[in-house]
């Protein structure tokens, strides 16, 4: 048997609050078009997953938060690219009033601040 297989690099899998998706930007787009739009210009295409995905976490404070999000995907073939997606995600976070957003990439997870902390 033989095939041809094509390397796409290391995954980058980020979550978003699914609810706030379906809001408007002050340019009156819903930001979930947003993210679409910059996800195909910037990295060629994504992979989304919805439905009972959720998460509990301490913040900073030592609170207990909870939040239900979205997860989106995509494949870094270009390592130059990550800088241009940690940029658009604290962009994000400051935009939707999140402290941060959690970011994989590889075997490394971050949190992504909107604002220095």
């Amino acid at each position: 048997m033989s095939f041809t297989e094509q390397s796409l690099g290391t995954r980058a899998t980020f979550l978003l609050p699914s609810l706030k998706l379906k809001g408007q930007r002050g340019s009156g787009k819903i930001l979930e078009q947003e993210v679409h739009d910059f996800l195909m210009a910037n990295f060629g295409g994504y992979t989304a997953a919805a439905g009972n995905l959720f998460g509990y976490w301490k913040d900073q404070g030592g609170h207990d938060s909870y939040g239900e999000h979205r997860e989106f995907t995509v494949a870094l073939a270009d390592q130059t690219k990550l800088p241009l997606l940690k940029d658009f995600l604290a962009r994000l976070s400051r935009d939707i009033e999140e402290d941060c957003l959690y970011l994989e990439t590889g075997q490394t997870v971050t949190l992504i601040y909107g604002q220095i902390t």
